[in-house]
C-alpha cells in the first residue's frame, strides 16, 4: 500500500508544478475537446490522401482518352473502327449479326 501511496504523492508533486498541469490541460483540450483535434486532422488527412488518390487516376484516365481521341480524330481508319465495335455500325450494303454467349444455367441446387 506505501507504493501506491508514493506514487500518489509523487503525480500529486509533479502535477502541481503550474508549467505540467498547462501542458497537461493544453494537451487533452488539443487531443479530444477542441473543434479541431488531433481525431478530426488524422481523418481529414486520410480522406485527403483518398481524394488525390482519384484524382491521380482521373488524370490518367482523362490522357488515356485524350490519346484516344488524336487517334481516332487523326486516323479515319481507327475511327471507322471504333464506330464499328463500340456502336455497332455498319455500311449501308452490309448486314450484322450480334453474337452473345449465354451463361451457363444455374441449377437450384447449388448455392
Amino acid at each position: 500500500m506505501r507504493k501506491k501511496a508514493d506514487w500518489w504523492s509523487q503525480a500529486f508533486e509533479w502535477f502541481s508544478n503550474r508549467y505540467v498541469l498547462t501542458v497537461a490541460v493544453g494537451l487533452v483540450w488539443v487531443t479530444f475537446i477542441s473543434e479541431i483535434d488531433l481525431i478530426y486532422l488524422a481523418k481529414s488527412q486520410m480522406e485527403l490522401n483518398r481524394l488525390q488518390n482519384q484524382v491521380d487516376h482521373y488524370e490518367i484516365e482523362i490522357e488515356v482518352t485524350r490519346n484516344q481521341l488524336i487517334d481516332l480524330t487523326s486516323n479515319p481508319e481507327r475511327l471507322e473502327r471504333f464506330a464499328r465495335e463500340k456502336y455497332y455500325m455498319k455500311r449501308d450494303n452490309e448486314d450484322l449479326f450480334r453474337i452473345v454467349e449465354k451463361e451457363p444455367a444455374k441449377s437450384p441446387n447449388t448455392h
